[in-house]
């Protein structure tokens, strides 16, 4: 009886987290649409930004995937460091979603010209092409099928928020994909 009250709460408690999360995105796309979301522009070295990244998306993983850093160029910005870094976090995040065990994952940032950019890989399955243009898109989910499980699928709220960060920061999302081949995503 004591095993199956634990395993109650332990349910309930991922449940009420994962609806906080819901509520949190919900009110920051809210915030945003308004205009009422202020950007905290300061300099960051995104290099550093990036090696932070990485080593909690090692922690997300739980030692499943071969995460990398390749090819991390020093650059300083003007953005806000929190946004970003939960930009990052997400594609970083969908990539562990989206990847079988063992696949890679990389991570990689060089400068061109004005323009930086950052570079998210994965070796996961691919996005089917007619899901592409619908990827920004509030609570579009895709195919759910291309996770590793059902716990891992999010609210669709991840990549249009990581979009609106981009775009008020003056910059693009590229997203290079082949299904059965991994998926790509540059942010300049």
């Amino acid at each position: 009886m004591k095993n199956f009250d634990r395993e109650s709460l332990d349910s309930i408690e991922n449940e009420v987290d994962r609806l906080t999360r819901l509520v949190s995105d919900l009110l920051l796309m809210a915030q945003a649409e308004a205009g009422k979301l202020p950007l905290l522009l300061v300099s960051v070295e995104i290099d550093d930004l990036l090696f932070t990244v990485f080593e909690e998306m090692k922690v997300l993983s739980g030692g499943k995937h071969d995460i990398r850093v390749e090819n991390i160029e020093p650059a300083i910005v003007t953005a806000d460091r929190d946004r970003l870094k939960q930009v990052f976090l997400n594609l970083g995040s969908n990539a562990i979603n989206y990847t079988p065990e063992g696949g890679r994952i990389s991570l990689s940032l060089s400068v061109h010209a004005d323009w930086v950019a950052v570079v998210v890989s994965d070796e996961g399955r691919g996005i089917p092409k007619d899901e592409i243009g619908r990827l920004f898109e509030r609570f579009y989910r895709g195919e759910k099928s291309r996770t590793r499980d059902s716990e891992s699928v999010g609210f669709g709220l991840g990549l249009p928020i990581a979009y609106w960060i981009v775009r008020n920061h003056g910059g693009r999302i590229d997203v290079e994909t082949e299904e059965g081949g991994g998926t790509t995503f540059t942010v300049w």
